[in-house]
């Protein structure tokens, strides 16, 4: 059975990917499909938008990585530094 812990660690580390995955599947419409956006007035401020959800969950993920491995998470150790 995963710990709560760990459980935790999973929850963060899926919803990360997720919005990583969503940004990412996004800006590539936008950026290689222009005719799927349609008339979009505001594309530049969007695309910035979606830029920073890209950085904002990369930067999470590497928090995550960083401080609480998986193999220590399930011990329930947190990495200090």
């Amino acid at each position: 059975m995963i710990s709560e812990t760990a459980s935790f660690y999973n929850a963060l580390l899926t919803h990360y990917l997720s919005q990583r995955h969503e940004a990412l599947a996004v800006l590539k419409l936008y950026m290689t499909k222009p005719s799927a956006v349609g008339e979009h007035s505001d594309l530049l401020e969007d695309m910035k938008k979606w830029t920073s959800k890209l950085a904002d969950a990369e930067e999470a993920l590497e928090v995550l990585t960083k401080y609480f491995k998986m193999d220590e998470v399930s011990k329930g150790e947190e990495k200090d530094e």
